[in-house]
């Protein structure tokens, strides 16, 4: 029985410790937090995310869109900054994809900003000229910087880059789908880019009136037509093999265009010299 007591007794300390340590540290981050809220914020950081390549937007364009906007952070306190403001303006900027504004423990105010990637430059029948990013979302050119991405042209009569839709919005509903071009042309980029030797000779794709698909590769023939976006991968594996072992047979230059738009063939034309 004594025994018992003498355990119960140890369990109830243990509790009563544990208790007052959670206690004291709950105290302690309210203090600790109050005092962050009382102090003034007189660093930040900006730190944008993604690929290095791409500067749409850099730490200056941040810092002066928040002054443009006539929100203060620094040499105001902490308490006075409101972090989700900071946030939405941020995402109003047409090249930012997320952001995410914090203190960190050191009570620096961090603002990590992920940029779009843009897929395919689009310039369409209108003589509107704007990106299509790897998320589907049209995306306007920004003046600061000119991304190095495939060009598409042609028959491209798409209203919708103008109307706050996405390219998966389109891909969504069936009657769209079937009178849009920049969803093929999402389609096929995203399928470029996941092939590494397409990618890389891919200069841009030109939409015909039927809506058939011809990509002008950089090096080798001219133009090659690849018809609509179903199989595009057996299309680019064709393709990969006609480089691989037919062009280096008779030459670079030998055709002009190659039609890969009918299963299992690769038609040929030949350069008239």
């Amino acid at each position: 029985h004594s025994n018992t007591c003498s355990t119960m007794k140890k369990g109830l300390v243990k509790m009563i410790v544990w208790g007052l340590s959670l206690l004291a540290v709950i105290v302690l981050f309210g203090f600790v937090n109050q005092q962050r809220k009382a102090a003034f914020c007189n660093e930040n950081k900006v730190s944008i995310l993604g690929d290095s390549s791409v500067q749409f937007i850099v730490e200056e364009d941040v810092l002066d869109l928040l002054h443009n906007k006539g929100i203060r952070i620094d040499s105001v306190r902490a308490a006075d900054i409101n972090l989700l403001e900071i946030e939405t303006e941020i995402l109003h900027h047409p090249a930012v994809q997320s952001a995410d504004v914090y203190y960190n423990p050191s009570g620096v105010l961090c603002m990590d900003i992920v940029q779009r990637t843009p897929l395919i430059r689009v310039i369409d029948s209108f003589g509107e000229s704007y990106y299509i990013d790897d998320q589907g979302n049209y995306m306007p050119l920004i003046e600061r910087f000119t991304a190095r991405v495939p060009v598409a042209t042609g028959a491209i009569n798409d209203p919708y880059y103008k109307l706050s839709m996405s390219v998966k919005d389109i891909i969504a509903n069936d009657s769209l789908a079937a009178r849009s071009t920049t969803d093929d042309l999402f389609t096929f980029a995203l399928a470029a880019k996941r092939d590494t030797f397409i990618w890389a000779q891919l200069e841009q794709v030109v939409v015909h009136e039927d809506g058939d698909l011809e990509m002008v590769p950089e090096i080798g023939p001219s133009s090659v037509l690849l018809g609509s976006t179903q199989d595009l991968e057996d299309k680019f594996k064709r393709l990969q093999l006609f480089y691989r072992e037919g062009l280096p047979l008779v030459g670079w230059d030998a055709y002009r265009s190659l039609n890969l738009k009918y299963n299992s063939q690769i038609i040929c034309t030949k350069n008239i010299n």
